[in-house]
This record gives C-alpha cells, sequence and structure tokens, in this order.
C-alpha cells in the first residue's frame, strides 16, 4: 500500500514539473524598435522555465505578437519560435534592445539557430487605392547562420487584392526558397547607395510556388499555374533605399496629374528602383485561364513563360511557349514566342541622367536616349481558325504563320544599325465573298490560298561607312519571287544623329555603289495573262506577243535609247514575250558611287541610267 502512495505521489510530482518547465514566463514585454523608418513591436520575449531558472543560453525561446512595418508594408506574426538557437543569450536580449540605434541588418546577423518556425504570418501592403493581405500558414526556416537561411519552407499562402471597385484572392500551395540573406534583404530597405554602380547582392538563390491560383469573381476568371519558379536574385541599395523610393512611388500613384517637378523626382527614382535587382531566371509552367464574362468568354492555356537575365556572357531571354486559346467562334495557337538581347541599359542610365528635366522638357536627342534595345523577336508555330467582321458580315477566317523575325539591334543614338526582318510561310485559305480589293484580285487570279514569305535584311558598317542590304526579297507559291541587294557608300555615322538637320545632310551624301534585282516567275504571271486574254477575248499567246512587242518601244521611250536602256528594255521585253526569270544589275560608272542627292535632281530616268553600268538577261 505504501509503495503505491508513493507511486502516486511520484508520477504527480513528475506530471507538476513537467507542466512548470514548459511553461514559458515572459522576459521581455512590450517592445518596441523604431530605426531608420523601419518600426517593430514586440509583445513579449519567452523562454522555457528551465532555461530562465537555471540561466542556461537561450537554446530556444519564442516572441509573440510581432509586428514589423516599413513603409506602407507590415509584417506579422502572433507567434516567432526559435529552436537550436548557438547565439549567446546577452547577444539575443540587445537583439531586441529597444534603445538601441544599430541596423536591423546588423541586429539579423546575430541569429544562429537550427530552425525558426512561423505557424502563421500576415503581411498588409498597400499602394494607392489598391491594398493586399497575405497569409503564409506553417513557415519553418532551417539551418540559420548569421541570419542566413539554408532552406525555407511554407506550407501554403493566401493574398487577397482589394481595390476601389474590384476584389480579386490568390492562393498558392507549398513554396521553397534557399539562401535566404535576411541581413541582406534588410540593408536594402534601410542603406541608402552611394552611387548606381553599388555591387550586387545575392538574396536569396533558388525557390519554388507551387499550385496558385487567382480567382477575380467580379471579373468573372480564374487563373492557375502549375509552378513558379527561379533562382539567382541579387538586389543593391537605391539612392533613398528601397523604403524611401517605395514610399515616393506610392505617394505619386494617388496623384492623377503629374506635375514637372513631380516627374523630375519620380523618373529617376523609377529608373533607380528597376536597375536595384536582378534576375538570373524565373519560370511559370502549367498556366491556365478561364472567363466566364459575357463579352470575352473563353479559355487559354501556355505551357511556359520563362526570363533568363542577361550577363556579360549570355544576352537577356525571354520566351512563351505552347499558347492555345478558344472561345465559341475562334481557336488560336502558338508553338512559341521569343525576345532575345533586349536591354533596358539605355533607357536606365537616361531616366537617371534626365538632371531636372521631365518628359515636358525633353529634346530630341534626350527622348532618344531613353530608347531601349528592342534584340530579336522570333515567332514560330501560329495558326488562328475563327471568324471576323467584314462590313456587318462574319467571314472565316483560317490562317498560319511557319515563322517571324525581327531583330532591330546594335543602336546608334537609339536607331538600329543592324535590321532583319523575315516572314516564313504565310499561309491563308482567301474567302471567296470577301470584299477586300486585294483578296478579290487574288480570287479572281485562281487563287483558293496563298503562302507567302517576304525577308528585308540591312547593316551598317562603320569601318567602312557603307550600308549593305543584304536582302529584300518576297515569293509565294505558284506565284515566284522578286530578290534586290543593294550597297550604299559613304555612310558615317552622321546619318545617326539625334539632330535631324544633321542626319538629312549626311543623309543626302550618301552614294549607290550597286544593285542587283532578280525576278522569277512561278505561275502568277501566267494566271494575270489568262485572266486579262479573257477580258479582252484573246489568247494568253497573243496576249504575250503583243504586251512583249509593246515593251520593246514604250521601255525606250520612257527611260532613253542609251546603250544601257537598250539592254535594259530588251531583257524587259523578253520576259514578257516569254516569263521565267529576269535579272539586273546596276553599278555607278564613278567608283564612288553615284550621289543620292544627285539622282534626286534629276528629272529625266535617262539622267540616271547614262550614270550607271548595266547588264539584264532573261532566262
Amino acid at each position: 500500500m505504501r509503495l503505491r502512495y508513493r507511486a502516486g505521489v511520484a508520477a504527480l510530482a513528475l506530471l507538476a514539473g513537467s507542466t512548470a518547465l514548459s511553461f514559458e514566463p515572459a522576459v521581455l514585454r512590450d517592445l518596441v524598435i523604431e530605426t531608420g523608418g523601419q518600426r517593430i513591436t514586440i509583445g513579449a520575449v519567452k523562454v522555457p522555465l528551465w532555461s530562465a531558472a537555471f540561466a542556461q543560453s537561450a537554446d530556444s525561446f519564442s516572441l509573440e505578437n510581432v509586428a514589423f512595418t516599413f513603409g506602407t508594408t507590415t509584417y506579422e506574426a502572433k507567434r516567432i519560435e526559435f529552436s537550436g538557437v548557438s547565439t549567446p543569450r546577452g547577444e539575443i536580449e540587445a537583439l531586441f534592445a529597444s534603445a538601441s540605434t544599430e541596423p536591423m541588418e546588423s541586429r539579423l546577423r546575430r541569429i544562429n539557430a537550427k530552425q525558426i518556425t512561423i505557424p502563421e504570418m500576415r503581411v498588409k501592403q498597400t499602394l494607392g487605392k489598391e491594398s493586399q493581405t497575405t497569409t503564409y500558414r506553417n513557415t519553418v526556416l532551417s539551418d540559420v547562420s548569421e541570419g542566413r537561411i539554408a532552406l525555407a519552407v511554407i506550407e501554403a499562402m493566401a493574398m487577397e487584392s482589394s481595390g476601389a471597385k474590384n476584389k480579386a484572392v490568390i492562393t498558392g500551395g507549398r513554396t521553397t526558397m534557399e539562401e535566404v540573406d535576411l541581413p541582406a534583404m534588410a540593408r536594402l530597405y534601410e542603406a541608402k547607395a552611394d552611387s548606381p554602380s553599388t555591387p550586387m547582392a545575392k538574396i536569396y538563390g533558388a525557390f519554388s510556388l507551387e499550385n496558385v491560383q487567382l480567382v477575380d469573381s467580379q471579373e468573372g476568371i480564374t487563373f492557375k499555374i502549375a509552378r513558379i519558379g527561379g533562382r539567382d536574385f541579387l538586389g543593391r541599395p537605391t539612392k533613398d533605399s528601397w523604403t524611401g523610393t517605395v514610399a515616393l512611388m506610392t505617394e505619386m500613384s494617388d496623384r492623377t496629374d503629374l506635375s514637372s517637378e513631380d516627374q523630375t523626382r519620380l523618373l529617376p527614382a523609377i529608373a533607380d528602383m528597376m536597375d536595384a535587382f536582378q534576375i538570373g531566371f524565373m519560370e511559370a509552367s502549367g498556366i491556365e485561364m478561364a472567363s466566364k464574362a459575357k463579352d470575352s468568354a473563353g479559355q487559354a492555356r501556355i505551357a511556359r513563360i520563362a526570363y533568363t537575365g542577361g550577363t556579360d556572357a549570355q544576352p537577356a531571354d525571354m520566351r512563351w511557349e505552347g499558347f492555345e486559346f478558344s472561345d465559341k467562334d475562334n481557336r488560336m495557337k502558338l508553338d512559341s514566342l521569343s525576345l532575345t538581347g533586349f536591354s533596358m541599359r539605355q533607357t536606365l542610365d537616361g531616366l537617371r541622367n534626365l538632371q531636372g528635366k521631365s518628359f515636358d522638357d525633353l529634346d530630341a536627342a534626350t527622348a532618344r536616349s531613353l530608347v531601349p534595345t528592342f534584340g530579336t523577336l522570333r515567332v514560330s508555330g501560329f495558326s488562328i481558325h475563327g471568324t471576323t467582321e467584314d462590313e456587318g458580315k462574319k467571314v472565316k477566317v483560317q490562317a498560319a504563320l511557319k515563322g517571324f523575325e525581327l531583330t532591330a539591334d546594335k543602336p546608334v543614338n537609339a536607331i538600329p544599325t543592324n535590321l532583319r526582318i523575315g516572314l516564313q510561310n504565310l499561309t491563308m485559305a482567301l474567302p471567296t465573298k470577301s470584299t477586300d480589293e486585294g483578296i478579290k484580285e487574288l480570287v479572281a487570279l485562281g487563287y483558293k490560298n496563298i503562302d507567302l514569305s517576304l525577308m528585308a535584311a540591312a547593316s551598317w558598317n562603320e569601318a567602312a561607312k557603307e550600308i549593305t542590304l543584304s536582302e529584300v526579297s518576297a515569293q509565294g507559291q505558284d506565284m515566284g519571287s522578286i530578290a534586290i541587294k543593294g550597297l550604299i557608300g559613304n555612310a558615317g555615322k552622321d546619318v545617326f544623329d539625334a539632330d535631324t538637320a544633321v542626319a538629312t545632310v549626311a543623309l543626302a551624301g550618301t552614294k549607290a555603289k550597286a544593285l542587283d534585282i532578280v525576278v522569277d516567275n512561278k505561275g502568277l504571271f501566267e494566271r494575270y495573262m489568262a485572266k486579262a486574254a479573257k477580258e479582252q477575248k484573246t489568247t494568253p499567246e497573243a496576249l504575250r506577243r503583243t504586251y512583249g512587242t509593246a515593251a520593246a518601244f514604250v521601255v525606250p521611250a520612257m527611260i532613253g535609247d542609251s546603250e544601257q536602256a537598250q539592254v535594259l528594255s530588251q531583257a524587259i521585253a523578253r520576259f514578257i514575250a516569254k516569263p521565267g526569270k529576269l535579272t539586273v544589275n546596276a553599278t555607278p560608272k564613278d567608283p564612288s558611287g553615284f550621289g543620292i542627292a544627285e539622282a534626286v535632281v534629276m528629272s529625266e530616268p535617262k539622267d540616271v541610267l547614262n550614270k550607271l553600268n548595266i547588264s539584264a538577261k532573261a532566262e
């Protein structure tokens, strides 16, 4: 009996001891820390009773009712738990000392913990009339060393965004982040940059976010992303710190009409902010959008959107892959769209160097300095099946494009010196009842479908002071092709001068040095002759003979009877009589070239031909 009594007493004592040891007394309460426009409030700092009783190092502790505010953004957490803390207790207490003026960056560097757990955290942000509240659940930060987090995992998130008229809800699944540098992040908001060349610091490495969904009930739109990921996010402080810059942009967002003084303050700040971060790589995959709106009901899918930041070793690149859209009447598909080699560097530098100017004060040269470098746009695998309006009637549209390319780079005073435009296999079924004059003419020639390709490419050689027209061509299936090449000399840098008067004079001083034209008939001429012969009630063969004979007399009458004119007119006449391939080559008799200004003032074509060496042949 006594043994059972002792055992019961021991059990009660063990239970009471365990309860007491698990109790967390508050060692600090109602803390307020304010540094550089930032404010942190902590309701209580608690440690386990064991640590409090025996003055152990703070292996674990918790914060309750934490709020951190900078500018218009506030972070709130009811509880933050620290475990495996290796930071000495004295430094932990100094971390929360309200009287200290130590920057938050330095305080965060004192945190060394095996794990930090935040059951729930809310982030409230206001930008003008828009506000959003984001809730993060079950956040776990692992292996924290000097404020740097090896791995951060968030179980789920939800964000509610609201404005004057609309309201949207965004939810997300598991989020992971690696190599998160909290001190570096705090420095962005606290510190002011000494110069725009302040080096970038890595804020975090890789991240991923799964199962994102946006619902805008008012607009009837649902938007889903299976996964968002990225890596290598870098940042540097701005001139007025990120806190100051965001505050200025928020202030200006509430104004409907910005004055010149407002623009003078805002434009350099925007440029500074845009240039204050870099993204190594970012992508989103499995994107779906559905709309139930009456005026735009439909659904769209994108397999992948990706962005790769530019470096010294590789150009910036942005691309869309696997795009599809459909609604009641239309279906659209795009295999890929990419933009490579674009750069905002010139724009950012130009905005930063406005030196007190607003957009209202910009001259032509300054405005050009704000133009970004375009790079190369490529589109492939585009097709559309649907309807369009033609004078109040619905007309079916069925078209496809194998590829499109537009390159505009190597700018001089914002004018690209390397241009390339290409359209590959634009195919379209021609509507027989269209009111468009061009389509009506093609249908009249017997075409039910068209397949067209176009190309134009030109570049400037600064050393040689030449502009090379490497190709201007057009070709159509069952039609034929035309190709033009040329060379322009005496084209110095003044041709691209921001002063239009200087550029005009320089352009007038350029000289044509070569021109090649090739026309290859593949059926268009025969269709035209058949149509014209039917209208004139004759045969195509008779009409060709008539046109060929006429050309032999009409062309010399127009361009003169010189040797050059005879060569050209005879080749044209032979081509009309028996359409095949016509080749014309022209070079100036003067080795330095034929002046553009000289050609403009000549009133007669024969005067121009007398300045050229021409060869022409019809095959």
